[in-house]
């Protein structure tokens, strides 16, 4: 966990860059890597992430506090509004990169499904708060999430009564929140927690603000993890968070170990975000700069394990190349749409258990469909200016570069992340750029950048790369 330092081994490039851009956001456009090359990385890190930091949550819409009479009255089904929404988190993740790319990991973290919810106005509370406390502090956030509305309802926590008191939040709590299965707690605790936690049932109208019901409270004494009172909700937390703080370090610390570093945890590393999580009292800022800072961070063993969602491919080209899409092209929709054709619609995880990402994101069925909606992506900017190809290329090579194998190799080094490409795979992208060039135009210098044949040349080495299987990597 040394920060890290450039050298001659480990030295401070495009790469580097490339690597921090896609873990921590979706990519980065050429200018944004010039601007980066001429700072530190802690540099980088530090405006990356503090931005995250202070990037304010979306704009509450004007219905963010209707109940379902309102909405059943304002003429548009509550599809319109969930899909509102979801265009809404796309034009976020456009725009503030990390702080978005938080979002996701935590609704994938702390889930509900919002089909299930089916009140618009919970979903934006609920995508509000993750996006407020995305970089704050874990105990107030897991304080704070299991009482908005979208978590009462979707796991049950408006249906808690004393009288008949429902589980399921309670094990989540425990199981998938901050423990982790069957890690430090028993059957018993979750019981007398589910009991604790009674009460936040009332409506004022329905689908409207809930309340704490104090007459549905269970005031009788708990035992939750070997401590007895009259225990309520701030209770838990607070037991929760005092008696068993190292496995929640250790649970989360992992989590985010595996979704920003690699499938494979590292002990020693992660005890080590633990630790600071911890003497940090649970604030995650600190805990996050330390990873990223960090020498195993830019360790090359961890540069090529990460499969990409479908939202950090279809993202991550956007951002990356920077290119115009197209006139009354409704870009969020699109990127919404395609993302849930490949498995992965926002707000909407498999199951209360999230997306396992990763492999789990590759199938027969999807791996087709990354194809298809990659290269998608790449008709719709050709269609709306094909120059645009010329003069990125122009950019990223420089406009003197005549090359074949030059020019594929730098434009494959920004596409992909490191790795070594095989040699027939290398001989074809060189032969689909030379296109229908003449071969006699590169051995004497008659070709060049400025030729008319560029952008379709680019394009079409652009779809190439595309289909090869290390597009896939982040």
């Amino acid at each position: 966990m040394t920060p890290y330092i450039p050298s001659p081994s480990i030295p401070w490039n495009e790469k580097q860059i490339n690597l921090i851009s896609r873990r921590l956001g979706f990519g980065c456009s050429l200018s944004q890597m010039t601007l980066y090359l001429n700072s530190s990385p802690s540099e980088m890190i530090d405006a990356i992430v503090d931005g995250a930091s202070n990037t304010a949550s979306t704009a509450a819409p004007e219905w963010s506090n209707w109940d379902n009479k309102q909405f059943n009255a304002s003429g548009k089904n509550k599809s319109y509004y969930h899909t509102f929404l979801q265009k809404q988190a796309f034009s976020d993740m456009v725009n503030n990169g990390f702080r978005e790319c938080l979002a996701i990991f935590w609704s994938n973290h702390f889930v509900i499904e919002y089909r299930d919810v089916n009140q618009p106005a919970y979903l934006y509370h609920y995508y509000s708060l993750i996006q407020s406390h995305a970089l704050g502090n874990f105990k107030t956030f897991v304080s704070e999430i299991g009482l908005t509305p979208a978590m009462l309802r979707y796991l049950n926590g408006y249906e808690n009564k004393k009288n008949s008191p429902n589980e399921n939040y309670a094990r989540e709590l425990y199981e998938l929140f901050t423990l982790g299965e069957g890690n430090g707690y028993s059957q018993e605790d979750i019981s007398e927690t589910s009991r604790a936690l009674t009460g936040y049932n009332r409506f004022k109208t329905y689908l409207g603000i809930i309340e704490f019901n104090e007459s549905t409270h269970d005031k009788a004494s708990k035992s939750i993890f070997g401590r007895t009172g009259n225990w309520g909700y701030d209770d838990v937390i607070n037991i929760l968070f005092e008696e068993r703080s190292e496995r929640i370090a250790i649970f989360i610390c992992t989590k985010i170990y595996r979704y920003f570093i690699s499938p494979v945890p590292n002990s020693e590393v992660i005890d080590r975000m633990a630790n600071t999580l911890i003497e940090n009292e649970f604030e995650m800022l600190p805990v996050f700069k330390q990873l990223f800072k960090s020498e195993h961070f830019f360790d090359s063993t961890n540069n090529n394990v990460l499969i990409k969602s479908p939202i950090d491919l279809m993202l991550g080209m956007h951002q990356s190349l920077s290119f115009q899409y197209g006139e009354n092209v409704d870009l969020e929709l699109n990127f919404r749409n395609k993302c849930r054709e490949m498995g992965q619609e926002i707000f909407s995880p498999v199951d209360v258990a999230g997306w396992q990402g990763n492999h789990d994101w590759i199938n027969s069925e999807s791996l087709p469909k990354r194809w298809e909606y990659a290269d998608y992506l790449l008709i719709k900017y050709w269609q709306k200016n094909k120059n645009q190809f010329q003069t990125f290329i122009q950019a990223l090579v420089g406009n003197q570069e005549t090359r074949p194998a030059v020019i594929v190799t730098k434009l494959k080094e920004f596409m992909f992340c490191p790795f070594v490409i095989k040699e027939e795979e290398m001989l074809d992208a060189i032969n689909v750029f030379k296109g229908e060039v003449p071969e006699n135009y590169f051995e004497e210098g008659i070709w060049s950048l400025n030729d008319t044949s560029v952008p379709k040349q680019v394009y079409e080495l652009m779809r190439f790369f595309v289909t090869l299987p290390e597009f896939q990597l982040k």
